[in-house]
């Protein structure tokens, strides 16, 4: 598999892991907003050493989430329709 693609199957994956965890969070509290933050193991180029940081930072709003058809929606393309951080390289972290 090339890197590309691998990156392309990784980063559909992170974001379809953060809008199960931002649903499922909505099922379970009475908020209207989340923020959800994905951390992986990346090379600190400043260090040389491997350390955990964030790749995906968004903040889900729960009436945008519910207009989704989870059916038919590309989960990458879907961070669009939320305020997110994301890339191969560490993000800044969203704040509320």
């Amino acid at each position: 598999m090339t890197p590309s693609r691998f990156n392309e199957f990784y980063q559909d994956y992170v974001c379809s892991a953060a809008i199960r965890l931002a649903s499922e969070v909505f099922a379970l509290l009475p908020i209207q907003c989340v923020y959800v933050n994905a951390i992986a193991d990346l090379l600190d180029s400043a260090t040389g050493r491997i350390k955990p940081m964030p790749v995906l930072s968004v903040k889900f709003i729960k009436d945008n989430l519910g207009r989704l058809d989870f059916e038919r929606i590309d989960c990458s393309d879907a961070m669009r329709n939320f305020v997110f951080r994301m890339g191969f390289s560490a993000v800044e972290v969203l704040e509320g």
